[in-house]
């Protein structure tokens, strides 16, 4: 998530299916580069796929226009928009915290990363990182027994005081952990993250408790997160160090793995490693963009968390469409890229062994 690059865009038309027009002020959603598209999303950070099923989940970042949660069917790359205040989503639980009882200003909102918490019978719980009307990860439960997954907003947990909530993860024994990207009310963090100064930090959050600080997580922009699936062990990108950040939760051990690019969003592939998007520039680079558009060089990588060996599976120059790619998520084998720049989401085939490096 790159705060500097919020800025009017045109407003979308339909979503597109494959080869269509992608909307007015877009180019043609025909692949291009190795890519093909899902169009209709804008400016996704993150997605979250809903257990058992070939549905997606996407996050829309505000950047002009009222912004949306998406759902996508793989099969037929159909996207609908999800709108936190329908009548029919809100359904408070009176177990979150009673400082929450509405749901998210439709023309504010503006979400980030996502975590899925899988529940049985097809019910589950999603977190939502919003840093737009308010700064707070914002809890709905996901029902998946229909054709389709059907989301109720269910209540949100409000982040303290200058932080900025960026990417989340479900813990399995539930709640979740969430990075703070900078303190927004810093007018100098862009330039201290530039020279490499913590700016971010990671908090803990389980039902029945109060949001917690997590002991020796503070980092340079605080960005991706993810949990070991043991629950053991939280990774999370310091975007602005070019840096993975591992913190064990049980002794509070900390390593670090650089990396050769700038990290952003972290999920799981299924031989173990962590799929990380990012971007081959500087913190100052991207702090310099203005407008709607930042194109930068990119990458989407799997990074093997005990060697610290990185393997290329994607990557571009940058470009009028793709500017970059904030994060990846494999899916049958497939990577689903969420981008920045058109209104789109990549999908390439999961192939290849890549170019490795340390």
């Amino acid at each position: 998530m790159l705060l500097a690059l919020v800025a009017a865009l045109p407003a979308p038309g339909q979503a597109a299916g494959p080869g269509q027009a992608a909307g007015p002020g877009s180019t043609s959603c025909a692949p291009r580069d190795g890519l093909s598209f899902i169009c209709g999303p804008e400016a996704s950070e993150d997605l979250a796929r809903v257990p058992g099923t070939p549905w997606l989940i996407a996050s829309g970042l505000n950047v002009g226009r009222p912004a949306p949660l998406y759902r996508i069917d793989t099969r037929t790359r159909a996207v609908t928009e999800i709108h936190a205040d329908s009548p029919a989503m809100v359904r408070p639980d009176p177990e979150l915290p009673e400082d929450c009882r509405s749901p998210p200003d439709p023309a504010r909102v503006s979400t980030d990363g996502l975590s899925l918490h899988a529940g049985r019978g097809g019910r589950h719980r999603l977190y939502v990182s919003n840093h737009g009307d308010r700064r707070a990860v914002e809890v709905f439960e996901v029902d998946a027994t229909g054709p389709r997954p059907e989301l109720r907003w269910r209540g949100c947990i409000l982040m303290p005081d200058g932080t900025l909530p960026n990417a989340v993860t479900a813990l399995p024994e539930g709640g979740f952990a969430v990075t703070s990207f900078h303190d927004p009310d810093d007018p100098a963090a862009w330039e201290r993250m530039a020279r490499g100064e913590d700016s971010g930090r990671i908090f803990e959050w389980h039902p029945g408790g109060a949001l917690r600080e997590v002991p020796g997580s503070q980092m340079p922009g605080g960005n991706g997160i993810a949990v070991s699936p043991d629950g053991t062990t939280l990774y999370a990108s310091a975007w602005a160090g070019a840096r993975i950040i591992v913190l064990s939760r049980r002794t509070g051990a900390r390593r670090e793995i650089p990396l050769p690019f700038l990290p952003d969003n972290l999920h799981w592939l299924d031989d173990g490693r962590l799929l990380v998007g990012g971007q081959r520039t500087t913190v100052a680079a991207v702090g310099a963009c203005q407008g709607p558009h930042c194109p930068q060089p990119w990458v989407v990588a799997g990074l093997d968390p005990r060697t610290g060996m990185v393997e290329t599976l994607l990557e571009g120059p940058g470009d009028d469409l793709v500017d970059y790619a904030c994060g990846a998520l494999a899916l049958d084998g497939r990577l689903y890229v969420t981008v920045r720049g058109e209104r789109r989401i990549g999908v390439a085939p999961l192939i290849g062994e890549g170019r490795r490096q340390r």
